[in-house]
């Protein structure tokens, strides 16, 4: 007798809250959270709902209001733009104890950065990307050019930076170059480095 009583407190409290949001008649409110969405070009969909998501959304909420007990079906009809998206909670029954009731989590396309050393002869030298670093060694051909690539991908469209952090101990200065910018959509070998 109790839990019935609290069930029906809960859903008369449910009820007045949607009502208040322009809900009522016992419907509930289907939300979804989005983690991790910086790209766009998302679309899901539930039932006669098709929803356009913008990059940086951390939550949606469908238009049109399911009933308690209600089928709800999310789907996702396109993928963002270089990205990934994966729903969970998305084929349920609506209940009173919960309006989020789904999430989608959405991971970035990532590639390698890299880039080309000139000249370098002497060992030490460490380039870095914020906190990503990759030691360089020199050629066994004393000067010829060195390709490099970062240990972590860098996701489509993120900000790079690239820096030397250490000189090699031989006294060469090695200065970089083409060394910032986004993360365009695909591998890049751009970034240069010259050492004197």
């Amino acid at each position: 007798m109790k839990s019935l009583t609290l069930r029906a407190g809960l859903a008369l409290l449910c009820a007045a809250t949607l009502s208040a949001c322009g809900g009522g008649s016992g419907s509930l409110v289907l939300q979804t959270t989005i983690v991790g969405l910086i790209k766009d070009g998302l679309i899901i969909t539930n039932g006669g709902d098709t929803l356009t998501v913008p990059a940086n959304t951390t939550g949606i909420t469908f238009p049109t209001l399911i009933g308690a007990d209600d089928q709800f079906d999310i789907e996702i009809k396109q993928q963002p733009t270089h990205a990934n998206c994966v729903l969970a909670n998305n084929k349920n029954k609506a209940n009173v104890y919960t309006v989020v009731q789904s999430s989608i989590t959405c991971t970035t396309d990532s590639y390698n950065l890299g880039g080309t050393v000139f000249g370098l002869t002497g060992t030490g030298l460490v380039i870095a990307n914020g906190a990503d670093r990759v030691s360089v060694t020199p050629s066994p051909n004393p000067g010829a050019p060195v390709a490099f690539i970062f240990p972590t991908k860098v996701p489509d469209g993120s900000p790079y930076g690239v820096t030397v952090l250490a000189q090699p101990t031989n006294g060469q200065v090695c200065e970089a170059y083409n060394n910032s910018g986004n993360m365009p959509s695909g591998d890049s070998s751009a970034v240069g480095v010259n050492c004197h």
